[in-house]
């Protein structure tokens, strides 16, 4: 029995693709003009790994502390830190949510916690205080031990790029770094280094992160899975 899918047509697309989301959800990428009565022989072919990735993204979505079916997470897993969190939601007249660090790692927020969305957003914004905290310096401890400058550093909430540099060498991190385990993290931070170098993805580019990071091959081939790492009350934020 074939899964359930959605098509979509791109004009970037050279050939046919599947895209399993962090939702679960499975999409088949054409080209423009692409026969769709080809879909289903591929869905067959591809079943297997349609059936390995879905298995992989259930296990992850355990492992960060929150089930397929939850909304709101009870506990949090920063993998890029090795911190684990629990959540407590409090209930209180104040208007808003707020939260508060609490010792042993217990994060608790305060107010209108019935509101899903707006907790959903309050603890976004945590985590974007602790992007600021810990990736922030991280990659300027990289970026000193490789020798390679960048200006400023934001944190921003990309929902395909894990990271990006300017032609004026700022360097945006998505805050979803936080639940990429720290090799997969260091090598955005060195991938990232590199484009104040080559603002591009040329020979030269990858011959310089070869230089700083010689597995870098295998920890690519890792990160165009490692959205699975991120828990669905996130994406669905």
């Amino acid at each position: 029995m074939l899964p359930n899918y959605t098509v979509r047509e791109s004009y970037k697309a050279k050939h046919v693709s599947l895209k399993i989301s962090a939702l679960g959800s499975l999409e088949v990428i054409i080209p423009p003009g692409y026969d769709q009565k080809h879909i289903p022989d591929i869905l067959r072919r591809k079943q297997r790994w349609i059936e390995r990735v879905t298995q992989r993204l259930e296990a992850r979505q355990k492992l960060t502390g929150v089930q397929l079916s939850e909304q709101l997470p009870a506990q949090i897993h920063l993998q890029a830190i090795a911190e684990v969190w629990q959540i407590t939601y409090q209930a209180t007249p104040l208007p808003g949510i707020r939260w508060q660090e609490q010792a042993n790692f217990n994060l608790v927020l305060y107010g209108k916690v019935a509101d899903r969305a707006n907790c959903r957003a309050a603890i976004q914004d945590w985590l974007t205080h602790k992007a600021k905290v810990h990736l922030i310096p991280w990659l300027r401890s990289v970026s000193q031990q490789v020798l390679l400058p960048h200006d400023r550093v934001s944190v921003r909430w990309q929902k395909t790029r894990w990271g990006s540099c300017s032609s004026s060498k700022s360097i945006s991190l998505n805050g979803k770094l936080l639940f990429l385990p720290a090799p997969l993290v260091r090598y955005v931070f060195v991938h990232e280094l590199c484009h104040t170098v080559h603002l591009n993805h040329s020979s030269q580019f990858w011959a310089l992160v070869h230089h700083f990071e010689p597995d870098y091959q295998r920890l690519d081939a890792q990160l165009h899975e490692a959205r699975y790492n991120v828990p669905l009350w996130l994406e669905e934020s």
